[in-house]
C-alpha cells in the first residue's frame, strides 16, 4: 500500500533536490528555510489584521487553520476512497492531539496575552530566545539529541541577535514601560509560549523522525510514523476547535460572518502561506533535530526585518543591521552543524 505522503507537495520538492545528490540533512535545511519564508508571509498577512481591531484574534486563527484542515481533509478523503491512505496508530494520533493542545492552547493563547501585556517588540525576542533555550533542553533530555559545540555557538549567536534586533527598535523603550505586575505577567506568558511551541515541535519530531524496522533512527529509511496530512489535520484541527469554541462562546454564531470581505481575503491568503509553511516544517522535522530546526527557522527574523523596513516603513538602525547579520551567521552555523 503506497504511503499517502507521496502525494504531498513537499515530497515532490524532496525528489527534485534528491536528484542533485544532496544529503538528507541538506534537504532538511532547505525545507526549514522554505518553511520560514512561508511563515514570514503568513505572519505579515496576519499583521495586516491589526488594521481591523474589531475582528477577534480567535476568528483570525480559526479561519487561518481552517484552510490547512480543509486541504488535509480533502487529501485524506480522496486517498482513503482509493484505498491508499495509511492511518497512524491510536498512540500516534493522541500524541499529535497533545502537540496541538500545546501549540494552540498553551503556545498561541499565551502569545496573544504576552502581546497584550508587554507588546510586540519585547515579546518577539523573548519568545525566540526562550524557545531556543527550551528546544535545546527538551531535545537533549527527552529526545536525546546532541548539542555539539557548533550548535552551542549558533545558539548563543542567535540569542544575542534577537535581543539586538529588539534593542534596535525605536519602540523598545515604550514596550517595556509599565508596572512590574504587567512585566511579570508578560514574562510568564513568554515562558508558556516558548514551552507550548517547543513541546509541540518535540512531540512532532518524536512521531516524524525516521526509523529503521528495528527502531533505530535512520537518515535513509522512510519509516515515519504519521503522514504529513494527518499531522496537519490533527494539530491545526485542535487549534481550530479551541479558538473557534472560544470565539463562539464570546460572540455567538452570527458573529462568524460579520468581518468584512477584505478580512476574509487576508486571512485565507495567510492560511495558504501557513499551510505550505507547516508542510515544509513537518518534512524538515523528519530530517533535523528540534534545536537545529528551531535555529534555522530564525531565518524568518531577517525576512520580517526586511518586510518591516520596505513594506511597513519601519526605521532601519545600525543595531538592527548587526542583529540581522548575526542571525544570518547563526542560521548558517546551524545548517553546517551535524545532527
Amino acid at each position: 500500500m503506497k504511503d499517502s505522503e507521496s502525494h504531498d507537495a513537499s515530497v515532490v520538492a524532496e525528489r527534485s533536490v534528491a536528484k542533485r545528490g544532496w544529503s538528507d540533512e541538506t534537504i532538511g535545511f532547505v525545507m526549514a528555510l522554505t518553511s520560514a519564508l512561508f511563515y514570514t508571509a503568513s505572519l505579515s498577512l496576519v499583521r495586516r489584521m491589526s488594521d481591523f481591531p474589531e475582528v477577534s484574534a480567535d476568528w483570525t486563527i480559526t479561519i487561518k487553520e481552517l484552510v490547512t484542515v480543509s486541504f488535509a481533509a480533502l487529501v485524506i478523503i480522496v486517498q482513503s476512497l482509493r484505498g491508499r491512505y495509511r492511518f497512524p496508530s491510536r498512540g500516534v494520533f493522541l500524541t499529535l492531539v497533545v502537540a496541538g493542545v500545546f501549540c494552540e492552547l498553551v503556545g498561541a493563547r499565551s502569545h496573544l496575552w504576552a502581546y497584550a501585556a508587554i507588546g510586540l517588540t519585547l515579546t518577539t525576542p523573548m519568545v525566540q530566545a526562550t524557545q531556543l533555550i527550551m528546544s535545546s533542553i527538551l531535545g537533549a533530555t527527552w529526545l536525546k539529541e546532541r548539542v555539539t559545540p557548533v550548535k552551542a555557538l549558533a545558539l548563543v549567536i542567535l540569542i544575542v541577535a534577537v535581543f539586538l534586533l529588539s534593542f534596535g527598535s525605536s519602540n523598545f523603550e515604550g514596550e517595556i514601560a509599565g508596572s512590574q505586575l504587567r512585566l511579570g505577567f508578560g514574562a510568564i506568558c513568554v515562558f508558556l509560549t516558548a514551552l507550548g511551541y517547543s513541546a509541540q515541535l518535540s512531540l512532532m519530531r518524536r512521531v516524524l523522525r525516521k526509523r529503521t524496522p528495528d527502531g533505530a533512527e535512520s537518515s535513509t529509511e522512510r519509516g515515519a510514523y504519521a503522514a504529513t496530512t494527518m499531522v496537519m489535520i490533527t494539530v491545526c484541527g485542535v487549534g481550530m476547535l479551541i479558538c473557534g469554541s472560544i470565539f463562539t462562546a464570546q460572540h455567538g454564531c452570527s458573529a462568524w460572518l460579520e468581518p468584512p470581505a477584505q478580512c476574509w481575503r487576508i486571512v485565507i491568503l495567510a492560511g495558504l502561506a501557513n499551510m505550505f509553511g507547516f508542510i515544509f516544517q513537518i518534512e524538515s522535522l523528519r530530517r533535523l533535530f528540534v534545536l537545529k530546526q528551531t535555529m534555522i527557522a530564525n531565518a524568518q527574523t531577517i525576512a520580517l526585518a526586511a518586510l518591516g523596513v520596505f513594506c511597513f516603513h519601519e526605521p532601519f538602525t545600525e543595531m538592527i543591521g548587526i542583529g540581522v547579520a548575526l542571525v544570518a551567521v547563526g542560521v548558517a552555523l546551524a545548517g553546517l552543524a551535524k545532527n
